[in-house]
């Protein structure tokens, strides 16, 4: 199902703190089962947050792509299938020595965490929802 935010959304999600916007990423991403990084030509965009190297995620794509902007003008915002990220993107994250910046939004990196950690929470919540 393809969710699209309204103007007021974005405004209402992006005016949120760090920890409101974790909580709100991992309800949308378990509701909608995708997560949207941002890619260019050389793959997907890293950033430093908390003087680690982060892979930035967000719940919709109309907030990834608020940040295609000034050195990232040249990326486009993509879905990642929540089971793919399960299968194959938490361990390669993980051998990458790569964290997860939640929904960063500004000049916050949001919430930062392990791959492994944003798996088990993800699949608490999904685990959750499916048993209602």
């Amino acid at each position: 199902m393809e969710y699209t935010l309204t103007a007021d959304e974005i405004k209402k999600v992006t005016q949120l703190d760090a920890e409101q916007r974790y909580e709100y990423f991992i309800n949308a991403v378990a509701d909608l089962e995708k997560i949207w990084i941002l890619t260019d030509d050389e793959g997907f965009v890293l950033v430093t947050a908390e003087d680690e190297r982060c892979i930035p995620v967000w719940p919709h794509a109309e907030i990834a792509q608020l940040w295609i902007e000034g050195d990232w003008a040249n990326c486009q915002a993509q879905a990642v299938d929540i089971s793919t990220w399960l299968d194959k993107w938490t361990s390669g994250l993980e051998g990458d020595e790569l964290s997860v910046a939640i929904f960063p939004h500004a000049d916050e990196p949001g919430i930062v965490v392990p791959p492994a950690e944003l798996q088990e929470t993800l699949l608490e919540v999904m685990q959750e929802d499916s048993s209602h």
